[in-house]
């Protein structure tokens, strides 16, 4: 019985301490406009804090054992989709019998508190205690009704967020699927091109494909994974792409020993990398370098610690070298995922060093 009771004030859109502590605020706010109400009128008797604090306590911690009962109401005003009289009346009903109740509870209780104080019990059929007990019940509903448009706003607030927070994951989804597909298919054009010149590296290429596929399919429903993680998929990554152009590249890693727990979007680096090697190792004929550093640094735009990812390549100015055409998507998916995960909260830049050296960076919020 206690387990279904501490259920129902647990599936409160407001958390029981906080109600708790709204009342105790609200209570105090009407214990001083009282007794602010007794200085001005400067009545011939002593303001009894004691009296007066235990009254309007009453009133308020009622209303907090009550809202299990309240969020009930609640409910069946959000089942309104559409007019539906029965509800409605249901609604009506509900709160003009639990306002009589709240009511009817808390003048007994103040029967006794007077009792107490005074040695005296009205009695509970007399006309003034029904007079009170009318007046008060309306008081007692529209306090009702504030509290169940409070539910209201709070549940509508908590599925706007959730609703939101699916939106995001979806479009989020939706981002990462166009990534693999466009990773997938320029590796499987390395083998393909592989398979006629140098087909036992080609067969190296496969396995490390297959452990590249590992990772993806262990990773697809998460969106946040460590440093360690995306590194350990960048790594090899860009094994593979050694294996089938050996001596033309040197690759080079700064890694900071405290940013690799720290949590990133997944596969967000890997564009950068594999953009490193499309335009600055496949161009170059021999020395093509690349340099990844992952560092925590204190940023002065953040005024905090922000994890910073950066790679750099070198890039071929020969002029007989034409560019080859990007679709961009890469730079355009790290942008969208970026703006979604962190809204303005992040800094991203790939542009020339030089004409000879590409360096594209990330200034991202640490997360643990």
């Amino acid at each position: 019985m206690l387990k279904r009771i501490r259920q129902y004030y647990y599936n409160l859109p407001v958390a029981i301490d906080k109600i708790l502590l709204a009342s105790i605020i609200i209570s105090l706010f009407f214990i001083l406009k009282a007794y602010t109400n007794h200085l001005i009128n400067d009545y011939n008797y002593t303001f009894s804090w004691l009296l007066i604090t235990l009254k309007i306590t009453i009133t308020y911690l009622l209303w907090v054992i009550l809202t299990p009962l309240v969020y009930s109401l609640t409910k069946i005003i959000q089942s309104l989709n559409r007019f539906n009289i029965s509800n409605l009346l249901l609604f009506l009903s509900g709160c003009i019998i639990l306002a009589v109740c709240h009511k009817l509870i808390v003048s007994r209780l103040d029967d006794i508190v007077n009792y107490i104080n005074g040695g005296y019990l009205k009695s509970f059929f007399g006309h003034n205690n029904m007079v009170v007990l009318v007046i008060g019940s309306f008081s007692s509903f529209i306090e009702l009704l504030v509290i169940v448009a409070i539910f209201l706003a709070f549940d509508y607030q908590k599925k706007y967020l959730l609703n939101q927070k699916a939106l995001i994951a979806s479009q989020l989804n939706a981002l990462r699927m166009q990534l693999q597909p466009h990773f997938l298919f320029n590796t499987l054009h390395s083998i393909a091109a592989m398979i006629d010149i140098d087909s036992k590296n080609a067969q190296k290429m496969l396995s490390k494909l297959g452990t590249l596929l590992r990772y993806i399919l262990e990773y697809d429903a998460e969106q946040m994974v460590t440093v360690k993680d995306e590194l350990g998929f960048i790594k090899d990554y860009l094994d593979l792409e050694q294996v089938r152009y050996k001596d033309r590249v040197t690759i080079s890693y700064n890694i900071a020993k405290e940013a690799m727990h720290l949590k990133i979007p997944n596969m967000i680096f890997q564009p950068l990398v594999e953009n490193a090697v499309k335009y600055g190792i496949i161009p170059t004929v021999e020395n093509g370098e690349i340099k990844i550093g992952i560092q925590v640094e204190h940023n002065g735009l953040m005024q905090k610690d922000a994890l910073v990812l950066q790679i750099s390549n070198t890039f071929n100015t020969n002029k007989n070298y034409t560019k080859p055409d990007g679709t961009g998507t890469g730079l355009l998916n790290i942008t969208k995922r970026l703006k979604q995960f962190y809204d303005n909260r992040y800094v991203f830049s790939a542009d020339f060093d030089s004409p000879e050296l590409y360096r594209a960076k990330m200034v991202l919020p640490i997360i643990e």
